[in-house]
């Protein structure tokens, strides 16, 4: 009898203690398809607030310089390989100016902020439901200077890049004072609907953009298992129930004389 006892209360502390926190976690995309597919992500260059001739509510609106546009030296996204990968290509205005040549120390300081001055390029999607993404990483910088000019990471937040009162959080994935070429894979929990994007971004807009490939890209959609909360005791009853078994067999252990 006091075995069988014990048998159950050890079985009822073992159900408690499995179910305590237990989550299941299912794969939903394996590369870039599906939620990830590359027609969910968008493209943004954030520019100066302050450019000649441009609305800053425009600010993200194709521009041109002398009728050359400057879209091929903003950051860019190739698709190419999806959706086994991708690569995001940062951003190098000034090498527009190459075209006239010209360099950032020649040009006129009304424009300099247009083509050598600081911006970031993010490729960004809406997470639909709570998941843990993973995925490789390839990052290479032509920029004489490394890569701690052209720092490249990813973000995570409430608000779009691309609207006022963006709220992302930068993590950096490269090391700054690492090679020009680096690599690694990493592992994040992002909740249900919150923006999450890669960035690369660029200190001066010269001297060789940076560029990062994406690759074995992974989403495991995360959800508390449904549990009947009566089926299972609390951790403070379990503990009450395995006292009073222990002394029920210490009872039974060591009758009175």
């Amino acid at each position: 009898m006091a075995q069988a006892i014990l048998s159950t209360v050890l079985g009822i502390l073992a159900t408690s203690t499995a179910v305590v926190g237990l989550t299941t976690q299912t794969a939903v995309a394996q590369g870039f398809s599906g939620s990830f597919a590359p027609e969910q992500w968008q493209l943004f260059n954030n520019r100066p607030p302050t450019i000649p001739g441009v609305d800053p509510e425009d600010i993200n609106e194709p521009i041109d310089f002398g009728g050359i546009p400057l879209a091929p030296f903003e950051g860019s996204v190739d698709f190419t390989d999806a959706p086994e990968s991708l690569t995001l290509l940062g951003s190098d205005r000034s090498a527009i100016l190459d075209e006239f040549g010209l360099g950032c120390s020649s040009v006129r300081s009304d424009l300099l902020p247009l083509f050598c001055g600081s911006s970031s390029t993010f490729l960004f999607v809406t997470v639909p439901e709570t998941s843990k993404l993973s995925f490789d990483w390839d990052y290479i910088t032509f920029d004489a200077f490394g890569p701690s000019i052209d720092p490249f990471g990813f973000a995570i937040g409430n608000i779009p890049p691309n609207a006022p009162g963006s709220d992302g959080e930068f993590t950096e994935l490269i090391d700054r004072n690492g090679g020009l070429s680096q690599s690694g894979t990493f592992t994040v929990s992002v909740e249900a609907n919150q923006i999450f994007g890669f960035q690369i971004s660029t200190a001066d807009n010269q001297g060789g953009r940076a560029q990062a490939t994406i690759s074995d890209f992974k989403v495991m959609l995360i959800e508390p298992d449904e549990v009947d909360p009566t089926s299972v005791p609390e951790p403070t009853s379990a503990i009450a129930i395995a006292a009073i078994a222990g002394l029920y067999l210490k009872k039974k252990s060591h009758p009175r004389q």
